[in-house]
């Protein structure tokens, strides 16, 4: 079965809440990127990271903190996804997380092949400083 564009964002913020990794190759291509905007936080160390690297920020990420991410807005143009989409979870610290986001996923042959999210970085720079 062939899934749509949106359908394959919504398995991979699945995949992200649960971190359940392991059916994303059927979603991702061998060359997939992640880039987080703007591009003046630098990517909170990495500008632009593979699938691997994806991982292993999200497993330094949970030492801090645990989230459920669920969208509102999806526009859909050819090969592209743009979505806003919001996480709502908890700090370590039992302090509430919840932040906005906007994604660029971008297609290829039907698997996701870049994922570009905007967020509210000086949130999450307050947050991490906060907490780490």
């Amino acid at each position: 079965m062939t899934l749509t564009h949106r359908e394959i964002a919504l398995e991979l913020f699945k995949m992200l809440d649960t971190r359940d990794y392991s059916p994303v190759e059927r979603l991702i291509t061998s060359e997939f990127r992640f880039t987080i905007l703007p591009k003046s936080t630098g990517g909170f160390g990495v500008p632009s990271r593979t699938w691997e690297q994806v991982v292993d920020f999200l497993k330094d990420l949970d030492k801090l903190f645990k989230i459920i991410l669920s969208g509102d807005t999806w526009i859909e143009a050819g090969d592209v996804l743009v979505a806003h989409y919001y996480s709502d979870g908890k700090l370590r610290n039992g302090s509430p997380y919840k932040n906005e986001y906007i994604g660029i996923f971008r297609f290829i042959d039907g698997k996701l092949d870049s994922f570009e999210e905007m967020m509210d970085s000086k949130y999450v720079e307050q947050v991490i400083s906060g907490v780490a």
